[in-house]
């Protein structure tokens, strides 16, 4: 018998075991229900008849000729069977989540847990669910793939514990490369957002306090119910002016809805975001360029660009607390703080009272579809506009539903329902052109950066687009913000002066090894970490040897280990860090081609080809290893083979100029001319401000005497490069 989400939340509510949440239900029983039906509580359980919502009942799904047979005789288990006939029975240690989608942890060796690529659609059949799929849908995610079930990107320890359950230690050998991972609730419990949790309900029983004061034990963060009103005079409500912002309900939030990389081992409620964690900023290609969500980046990100972030609203402005429910449904919702005889109207909307298109989250908070069946919607809160689309090509709301027709459409529409609402906006243009390398926008760019009503993300954000289009002017501005109050644009600083040397870059830094603000330190770190000057018993290099290291269990983190022993010039080290990134996560590239030119610079040429060739010859290899592989069998004299795996690699990685540019040199060099000068169109038409390939496109006009094309193109260049 299969239980559906309902009854499975029931269950919980009234059968959870003993916990410190059943500690927390004594006093607090109406926060304890609401929590118990929660996705919080169900974020991850034990597999029982009561949390496994999945078909077991001897159900098979196929996937490209590898099937999963799920069965419950004495336990919960799932039978993989490889195209080959390989088969290979695991037991379901846990349920992980509950809607819209269920998934399943197996265990492994050496303490490790991974995510089946199976997950059960706990959505009603009506909607497309009560189904088995494959989190990757129609791709073809082979075992060598990075992202194949049994890689170290779908290892729960490292991936997915600290957010699924409370209380959560990694406690990652690096030298057994295994974990001993525990926690001290399964789930997320009270303990994760309430700091002291546990000590004040100990107090408590010693010493009983009025309800009144209970929050003087614990970090509190929850926001006023009253700090916002409407008035007669705005259409909007403001925030009272008794009332002051603070943000430390969303940095306890934050600590699970980013995208961030660990700076610890867990997440601590009592620490700041910042000290525990290092956030992506908004950066190609997680975020689209007007800084609408792209990739899979949760919430934060999204939300610190938003007016409602500035003004003061908070999560528990729109969601419960505990039960995580909106406060109200649909427009409702809203009409909290936006005036509906102003804004949930026809004349404002554009479209019938009542349908999908009167929402106002559909046009102010547009979803995508994540995990195959879970729709996210952006939390940035921005108003359509279909012109950026024209622009730059981010998606926009119109277009999102009338999926037949063009931005240019919508865009039209718009533009006559709300004449003032396309006002110039030059930002997403901006960043479009500053990812392209357009140095034109220089000055635009550091509009954004100084203007103090734009979120600190987003000039964070510019900032580190510096070094793609940078200048002297931007430098300069650049170090003006390294002592910015905010951490995060300080980051985003420290980001732009990777375009300074080396030299000057240790002098302006230095002080940062020091920042208050760990994310920071770190950040000055890692720039700092291949300096001559550095310092490495330096504290921040030492807490950033900590940081690789508990993160070491993937590719990048042995990979980051590597640096620091290349800093220390120990290529024997580092020799033996990439090798072990490449044992224990064969598919990340950046190991590999890392480790072939520590073999060069040893001395070991042959070895270094022959690794190459090794992973070249792999059907599935990227166009990096093509790229370099190719680049060494030019240094074996093998021009004719090189040319066809420059080639591909260019085809393939069409996305870096570099692989481009060393295709059509190549090429060059055989006297195919006309297949370069055809190659060459195409390549600066994708990338027009590419130093390299506008410099070579200069020397074939030059020796064809076209002084007209030459011209044009010095014009270029003297516009990346205004004082060369």
């Amino acid at each position: 018998m299969r239980f559906s989400i309902l009854s499975f939340l029931l269950y919980i509510a009234f059968h959870l075991p003993l916990s410190a949440d059943e500690t927390c239900k004594d006093c607090h029983q109406s926060a304890f229900t609401a929590w118990s039906g929660s996705h919080h509580a169900a974020s991850m359980m034990p597999a029982t008849q009561q949390s496994v919502l999945g078909d077991f009942n001897t159900a098979t799904f196929t996937h490209y000729g590898q099937s999963a047979t799920f069965t419950n005789a004495k336990d919960y288990t799932v039978t993989i069977k490889t195209k080959d006939g390989l088969s290979s029975r695991y037991k379901i240690a846990y349920t992980f989540g509950v809607s819209p989608l269920q998934q399943y942890l197996v265990e492994m060796p050496d303490g490790k847990y991974q995510v089946l690529p199976y997950a059960w659609d706990t959505r009603v059949k009506s909607k497309g669910g009560q189904r088995w799929f494959h989190i990757y849908g129609p791709e073809n995610i082979k075992p060598h793939d990075r992202r194949h079930w049994q890689q170290p990107i779908q290892n729960w320890n490292g991936m997915c514990a600290d957010c699924h359950s409370s209380g959560l230690k990694r406690q990652y050998d690096l030298t057994e490369d295994s974990f001993k991972t525990n926690f001290s609730s399964v789930n997320v419990s009270c303990m994760s957002c309430h700091a002291g949790a546990e000590t004040h309900a100990g107090l408590q029983r010693k010493t009983p306090k009025p309800l009144l004061t209970w929050k003087d034990d614990l970090v509190a963060y929850l926001q006023d119910s009253d700090d916002f009103q409407m008035t007669d005079h705005h259409h909007t409500a403001i925030k009272r002016p008794s009332k002051k912002p603070h943000n430390t309900e969303l940095n306890i939030c934050a600590a699970c809805h980013s995208l961030r990389a660990p700076l610890g081992d867990g997440i601590n409620p009592e620490k700041s975001f910042l000290d525990q964690f290092t956030p992506s900023l908004l950066e190609d290609p997680l975020y689209f360029p007007d800084g609408q969500i792209k990739e899979e980046v949760y919430v934060w990100g999204s939300f610190l660009q938003s007016k409602m972030h500035q003004a003061g609203v908070t999560c528990s402005h729109c969601h419960d607390s505990h039960s995580l429910n909106l406060k109200a449904e649909d427009n409702a919702l809203c009409n909290q703080c936006h005036k509906a005889k102003i804004f949930d109207t026809r004349e404002h909307h554009q479209h019938p009272v009542g349908s999908a298109g009167a929402l106002c989250v559909n046009c102010h908070m547009p979803a995508r579809i994540y995990m195959g069946v879970d729709p996210r919607r952006d939390h940035s809160f921005t108003v359509p506009r279909p012109d950026i689309s024209v622009a730059t090509g981010s998606p926009n709301a119109c277009t999102s539903c009338h999926v037949d027709e063009s931005p240019e459409w919508a865009k039209s529409h718009v533009q006559a329902w709300h004449p003032d609402s396309l006002r110039i906006d030059l930002r997403a243009i901006t960043v479009h052109q500053a990812q392209m390398g357009n140095p034109l926008v220089r000055s635009d760019l550091a509009k954004i950066i100084a203007d103090e009503t734009e979120p600190d993300i987003k000039r964070a954000s510019a900032l580190a687009l510096i070094p793609s289009i940078a200048s002297d002017q931007l430098i300069d501005l650049a170090i003006d913000h390294l002592e910015s109050p905010s951490a995060i644009i300080r980051m985003g600083a420290i980001r732009a002066l990777a375009a300074t040397p080396s030299l000057r870059r240790y002098g302006l830094l230095e002080t940062h090894l020091k920042d208050p603000v760990k994310a920071v330190r770190m950040e000055a770190a890692r720039s700092l970490l291949g300096a001559e000057q550095a310092d490495l018993m330096d504290t921040a290099f030492q807490e950033l040897f900590q940081v690789d290291s508990m993160t070491s269990w993937r590719g990048e983190g042995r990979v980051n280990l590597a640096q620091h022993a290349l800093a220390r010039g120990d290529l024997k080290t580092a020799e033996a860090t990439y090798r072990q990134s490449l044992k224990q996560d064969p598919a990340f590239t950046p190991a590999l081609i890392n480790l072939n030119a520590v073999l060069r610079q040893s001395g070991r040429g042959a070895e270094a080809h022959s690794l190459l060739q090794s992973a070249a010859e792999n059907p599935s290899a990227d166009s990096a290893v093509l790229h370099a592989y190719g680049l060494s069998l030019v240094r074996q004299g093998g021009h004719d083979q090189a040319l066809a795996f420059l080639k591909t690699a260019a085809k393939q990685g069409g996305e870096n100029p570099r692989y481009m540019y060393v295709y059509l040199v190549a090429l060059h060099s055989r006297g195919q001319a006309k297949d370069v000068q055809k190659g060459l169109i195409n390549a600066l038409q994708q990338h027009p401000y590419d130093r390299d390939l506008i410099n070579f496109a200069r020397a074939l006009a030059h020796e064809r005497g076209d002084t007209d094309v030459l011209k044009n193109l010095n014009k270029r260049l003297l516009e990346l490069s205004p004082i060369n």
